[in-house]
């Protein structure tokens, strides 16, 4: 039978080693575009259902189209 503290003792260096750090990619403006659209759609969508009323729909849209703070 195969010991398992054995098998660990190989793979130590896994732990030991730094992990590797990969570059977040930062949101590009055309994706933030595109979010703003969807959210805008979903909106519209509510309105059209009768759950958001007009005065309702322009809040939420100043909102979307508000600027997010650094």
């Amino acid at each position: 039978m195969k010991r398992v503290a054995s098998s660990r003792r190989r793979h130590l260096d896994v732990l030991r080693r730094r992990p590797v750090l990969y570059a977040v990619p930062v949101d590009p403006p055309a994706s933030r575009a595109l979010h703003r659209v969807d959210q805008l759609r979903a909106l519209l969508h509510l309105v059209d259902r009768g759950v958001l009323s007009p005065d309702e729909f322009e809040r939420q849209e100043e909102k979307v189209y508000r600027r997010p703070e650094s």
